[in-house]
């Protein structure tokens, strides 16, 4: 429990409650120190990609070879009961030099300027030098503006259980189940948010238990603002986290960062991903 903002005995219960009902198996990702330099093939955000070099590298909707935004390598994971592959490679791909890294606003699926890739396979004879010579910018070299990743990083993963964010469309329902199994009291979905006053320490106690945030895999997102598939029904058949990266920064120095610290979400449909189908993606960032 943080009890940095000293909250109620009543607040306590109702984050605890909803922490029951809500927790589901994720896996968590962390970023390994600096001294861990990542392989062609490792797990990591930025960095130079692996690729095969029998498929065509992807390219933005001006013909420019895209950035590895991140890679994940399966074999990781291997050990985690998910729906995720057991080997192979999944990569992320981001268009360069975009004040936006991508993203559609009217269309957040739209892979014309992010790709999503994954290779059944990785190839062991794939060198550095043979893919240094496809001339890629590599998203830690890219302009600042232009790039969320400040250095590339290795990364390691842990199974855990993730809760509810309260940004998280379905949240406000759950909030109000949540008083009534702790308090008895019956409080209006559409008001939810009135039962603490957003400056008191017990609404800031929730939002920090329940923020969602951090670098994983399944699990519950989290927004700095909304959830963008709560108002579009198209957009709900994206109902399976398949990466999140949020901003990081470690002794004052960036990593990653998302506009004003934000964070970013890519979403795929469970049964599409039970297949191995990356085609549809729904890709959304924000920041305060």
């Amino acid at each position: 429990m943080n009890d940095e903002y000293n909250p109620s005995e009543k607040a306590v219960k109702i984050v605890e409650k909803i922490k029951e009902m809500t927790g589901t198996p994720a896996i968590f990702i962390d970023r390994k120190p600096n001294t861990a330099e990542p392989s062609l093939t490792d797990s990591k955000f930025g960095g130079l990609p692996y690729w095969d070099l029998e498929k065509e590298y992807p390219t933005d909707s001006k013909g420019r070879k895209m950035m590895l935004l991140a890679q994940i390598n399966f074999s990781d994971l291997s050990t985690f009961d998910t729906v995720l592959p057991k080997e192979g490679m999944l990569q992320f791909f981001i268009t360069i030099d975009d004040d936006v890294f991508g993203m559609d606003f009217d269309d957040p699926t739209s892979q014309k300027d992010f790709r999503v890739v994954f290779h059944d396979m990785v190839k062991p004879d794939v060198t550095e030098a043979q893919v240094q010579a496809l001339e890629l910018v590599r998203a830690e070299e890219a302009d600042d503006y232009g790039t969320p990743i400040f250095r590339q990083a290795a990364l390691s993963f842990r199974a855990g259980t993730d809760y509810m964010g309260t940004r998280v469309a379905e949240f406000p329902s759950v909030f109000v189940q949540a008083v009534k199994a702790v308090t008895g009291e019956e409080i209006d979905v559409e008001n939810w948010y009135e039962y603490y006053e957003e400056d008191s320490k017990d609404y800031d106690y929730m939002e920090e238990e329940l923020s969602g945030l951090g670098h994983k895999i399944l699990g519950y997102p989290g927004f700095i603002q909304s959830d963008p598939r709560e108002d579009d029904e198209a957009l709900q058949w994206y109902d399976t986290l398949l990466l999140q990266i949020d901003s990081d920064m470690e002794n004052g120095e960036d990593y990653v960062l998302w506009g004003d610290c934000g964070v970013a979400n890519l979403f795929i449909n469970k049964e599409a991903l039970s297949k191995r189908d990356f085609g549809k993606v729904l890709y959304n960032w924000d920041c305060s």
